[in-house]
This record gives structure tokens, C-alpha cells and sequence, in this order.
């Protein structure tokens, strides 16, 4: 706590919340309240074996990842019929340790360059107002950087930063079907991606549909995993099923990718023509010895593309999906993190697999089981690439994880992992990646 980024942190925190107090004392009668929320995950991990290209390389993982969030709710707008409002503002603080040159694997460049900084310096994740009977007794509007995921997260996620912006909700729009209407402005290198979209969920009598579709629109150059490009407008159209139905749980989604890119020095347009699906379920049962336990499968690709690109690009590669989780990746498998279109860096590539390579195919197999005051969980999981124009092996790597959780109370939460990644085909070195870790949880 000697940190003076901490202590200017700790001050204006609370100055915030002295302000806060008395901004509600004059608004007691209308029942306006304060929520605090607060998260503190501090982990310590170990990476031997890390590859890139033909290296090999170990590092050392220490993060503190603290955010404060504050939240006045139901402020009565007098001059509107019965509509009332919450402001919400959320500061984070992430660190690596003494210096930002603590982490330098390239593994972890790309969640680190999301940050304002990774010094412990605090900055804003999110500052929203939601405004409720906007307009409409059935419209709430979300004004400002705010937490938000689409479906599974595989096409748009915040990834923990808030995404700025607006977004409408309006229940009961038809029917029973309610709608969603968002337009965000979210950064991607040193410029701003349009993201503009919508969408309906129905709730059947054995689960809930939601289905949606949005576009991006981002003008500045970028590398594809097919080509180059220097503006493009993607299109994502999204059908989700998710049911729960005693004691299992699905969780389907498949989206199609299209819309168009332009290619440098006037070399022509390129068409999108990408999918990917993801199929979840999960089985809890009674197990002996074990007791209430949960088994997990999980099947899921994406396509991509099996030569040199040309008028078409069916490699699937949305700039939003989610991805991290503080400065490491957030996926299938602790180490490689991997969603259905990228995974941890092996190489230099937009997508982390090597030249050629594009589109994913992916397989997990878990479970779940509580052993005393422990939650032990086994993931093992299958990554194979979907097309390599290069004609030779596609089989990337599998992983096994081994977990142990032990819950100290509903707020706090002691974690270890111990995790391999074995690298097939794809890689000429296959000398196993392993990571250690051990993480603390902290919630109120």
C-alpha cells in the first residue's frame, strides 16, 4: 500500500464516495441508493516452453487486477412520466509487477496493448447512465462505456474495458419477444470501428432463441489472416438456443460472417464468406464418493481458408470476439486460450497460428467434482486448424487442465492450476508448454 498510484487511487475513490453521499442525502425520500461493488483478483502464474516461431521461452506471470465500481440508482427525473435513472461508474487498476517490462513474451502484447497502462494507475471502465421508460414504458437506454456481450461473446464482447456507446432495450416489443438495439465506437489500434446492430430473443416454452446481426465498420489498415487490407465492413448474423431443462444445460450458437474489404493500391475488393459454431452442454449428476458434480462438452469451428486468397475470404475473424481476461488470454484451455478463430501467439500472424494457416476446429471435454471443502475440475481439449494452404498437417496441439478450487466464503476464492499444452504437427519443436498458477479471488 505504498504505492503512491495506489494511494492517489484509494484518495480519489474516496472522495467519489463522499461526493456520492451527499449528493443523495436531498434524494433520501425518493429511495435513490449507493451500490459498491469491488473486485480484486491477484495472480501469480509461470509459463515454461513458451513458442514463437522456432523459440522457446519461460515467463513469469504477477497481476493485480482491482476494479471499483459505484452506482446511484433510481433518481426520479420529475419533469418525465414515472422515469427514473441509475449513473454508474466503474475504475480499474491493473499491475505487473515493478515495471511494465515485468511481462515481455510476446504470448501476452496483444491483451497488455489494451490497457491505458499496466502500472497500477487506475483509469475508467466504465461511466454509463441508464435511463429508465425511455420515451417508451418499455425502453431502457444505456448511455456511455458500459459492460456488454453478444450471445456467447464470439462476435462482441467489451473483453473488461466497456464498450462506448448507446444501447436500447425494449421488452415485450412484440409479444413476448423482446429487442436489443446497440451502437458503439469501440478503439482498435490508434482508431474507432463503427458497430452498429440489433437483436430479438423469444422465449420458447423449452428454452430462449436470440437471434441478431451487426456490422463493423473500421477504416484503418489492418492484416487479415488472408490478406491485407485497408478498410473493410464486416457483417455477423447470429442465431443463439440456449436451454436448461433439469439437470442439463445447452448452449448453442452459429453465426455467418460476410461484408467486404478493399485491398491496397487499388487491388480490388475482397468478399467475406466465414461461419463458426459453438455447441455446449453440460450433465450435472450425482456422483459417488464426489457427490453434486458436473460433466462438460463442448464442440466448435470455424472456417477458413484452403488457398491463397482472392475474391473471397472464408477465414472467419471478428475484432470484438472475446478474448482476454486481465493480460492473458480467455478461452478453451489455460494456456491456449482459444476461441474459434485465434489462439495464444506461436508466431506473428493476425490469428497466433503459423503462415497459412486459418479457421480452428475445437473439442473439450470436462468435469467438475466437489472432494470436501475443494472443487476439483479436468479439461482436456483438442485444437485442430480448419484449412492450411500449404498443404501439410493442420493438427495444432492438446491441452489437459487441472484445477483445484477451495471457496474460503461466497467473496473470496483460492485457485490453483496446473496445465500442458502439447504441440502436434503444425510445429517442428513438440516439447510440451506448461503453466502454474495460483490465484486469489476477492469479491464484494
Amino acid at each position: 500500500m505504498s504505492n503512491p498510484r495506489y494511494l492517489l487511487f484509494a484518495a480519489r475513490c474516496s472522495l467519489f464516495v463522499a461526493a456520492a453521499l451527499l449528493a443523495l442525502l436531498p434524494a433520501a425520500a425518493n429511495a435513490t441508493k449507493l451500490d459498491l461493488s469491488s473486485n480484486v483478483d491477484i495472480k501469480a502464474a509461470n509459463y515454461t516452453g513458451l513458442l514463437t516461431g522456432d523459440q522457446r521461452r519461460g515467463q513469469a506471470v504477477y497481476t493485480e487486477n482491482a476494479t471499483l465500481g459505484f452506482i446511484i440508482k433510481n433518481i426520479k427525473l420529475e419533469k418525465t412520466d414515472n422515469s427514473s435513472m441509475d449513473v454508474g461508474i466503474v475504475l480499474n487498476s491493473v499491475g505487473t509487477g515493478a515495471s511494465t517490462n515485468t511481462v515481455t513474451a510476446a504470448q501476452f502484447s496483444d491483451a497488455i496493448n489494451r490497457y491505458p497502462n499496466v502500472n497500477g494507475s487506475p483509469f475508467t471502465k466504465e461511466a454509463y447512465i441508464r435511463i429508465y421508460k425511455f420515451l417508451d414504458p418499455r425502453t431502457t437506454a444505456t448511455l456511455g462505456r458500459q459492460a456488454f456481450t453478444l450471445g456467447q461473446g464470439i462476435t462482441l464482447s467489451d473483453d473488461g474495458l466497456g464498450l462506448p456507446g448507446a444501447r436500447v432495450d425494449m421488452e415485450k416489443m412484440v409479444r413476448n419477444v423482446k429487442g436489443e438495439f446497440f451502437y458503439f465506437r469501440p478503439y482498435a489500434g490508434t482508431d474507432y470501428v463503427k458497430v452498429t446492430g440489433g437483436g430479438i430473443y423469444y422465449p420458447s416454452s423449452e428454452g430462449l432463441w436470440h437471434l441478431y446481426h451487426f456490422w463493423e465498420q473500421d477504416a484503418q489498415p489492418r492484416t487479415e489472416p488472408g490478406h491485407d487490407s485497408v478498410s473493410r465492413t464486416k457483417k455477423f448474423t447470429g442465431l443463439r438456443y440456449f436451454m436448461s431443462y433439469n439437470q442439463l444445460n445447452f448452449d448453442g450458437e452459429f453465426v455467418i460472417q460476410r461484408g467486404s474489404s478493399e485491398k491496397p493500391a487499388k487491388g480490388g475488393k475482397v468478399a467475406y464468406d466465414g461461419y463458426a459454431f459453438l455447441l455446449k452442454g453440460v450433465w450435472s449428476q450425482e456422483i459417488s464418493f464426489f457427490g453434486a458434480s458436473r460433466m462438460r462438452m463442448a464442440y466448435g469451428k470455424s472456417s477458413g481458408n484452403s488457398g491463397p486468397v482472392g475474391a473471397k475470404d472464408k477465414a472467419f475473424m471478428p475484432t470484438f470476439g472475446h478474448r482476454f481476461k486481465g493480460i492473458e488470454r480467455d478461452g478453451f484451455g489455460e494456456i491456449a486460450g482459444a476461441t474459434l478463430y485465434d489462439m495464444i501467439q506461436t508466431s506473428g500472424t493476425a490469428n497466433g497460428l503459423p503462415n497459412g494457416v486459418s479457421g480452428l476446429n475445437i473439442i473439450n471435454i470436462g468435469a467438475d467434482m466437489p472432494y470436501k471443502k475443494l472443487i476439483l475440475s479436468f479439461d482436456l481439449f483438442k485444437f485442430k486448424a480448419a484449412q492450411n494452404i500449404n498443404k501439410t498437417s493442420t493438427q495444432i496441439g492438446s491441452e489437459w487442465d487441472l484445477k483445484a478450487a477451495y471457496p474460503m466464503g461466497d467473496s473470496l476464492r483460492l485457485k490453483a492450476v496446473y496445465a500442458v499444452f502439447n504441440p502436434l504437427g503444425l510445429y517442428p519443436q513438440t516439447n510440451p508448454i506448461k503453466l502454474v498458477s495460483l490465484s486469489l479471488t476477492a469479491r464484494f
